[in-house]
């Protein structure tokens, strides 16, 4: 057993609940056809159609008042909590919050992570891995005045790695 398996197994035998990502995962871009990954072999029109939804889907959200940030709040995803942002056919993004606070980032930011399209640098998205998927953090658009909103307050920008996969099924 590694050490923070350990950790973990003793918080949860002493009653304590631990809030702290026992597994965490790198901010860096990891590419799945790396060494020790498993290349995804991922539609590229589909993951274009993600970034794009996501994109649309946060114009809609403000259009009709609601939040343009996709969040993960505790307990929900506690312990490296990962849920399903969207998906098309077989290519699923995928958010892990590996912080210990909640957390939201814009679902622009999620499609920026995803496609590059409005970086600077389209490069240091996950476009970059190209068919074979990954994960990253988010990469975040500090200018954003949604950042500085009350739509904003209690969370952080920070923990959130977004993954492109494709569907188990």
């Amino acid at each position: 057993m590694r050490p923070s398996q350990l950790l973990g197994v003793a918080a949860l035998a002493s009653g304590v609940s631990a809030r702290l990502c026992l597994f965490p995962e790198p901010e860096r871009r990891i590419c799945y056809n790396e060494e020790g990954g498993t290349p995804q072999n991922l539609n590229i029109q589909e993951v274009n159609f993600t970034a794009n939804y996501l994109r649309q889907y946060e114009k809609e959200q403000l259009r009709q008042g609601g939040s343009p940030f996709w969040r993960m709040t505790l307990p929900d995803a506690d312990n490296c909590g990962e849920w399903q942002v969207t998906s098309k056919g077989r290519t699923w993004v995928m958010a892990k919050l590996v912080g210990d606070e909640p957390a939201a980032v814009l679902f622009s930011d999620i499609a920026n992570t995803i496609d590059g399209l409005n970086l600077e640098d389209p490069a240091e998205s996950l476009a970059n891995c190209t068919i074979h998927g990954g994960q990253m953090a988010t990469i975040i658009d500090e200018e954003s005045p949604y950042y500085q909103s009350q739509l904003f307050d209690g969370f952080t920008n920070k923990g959130i790695v977004i993954k492109l996969v494709k569907s188990p099924l």
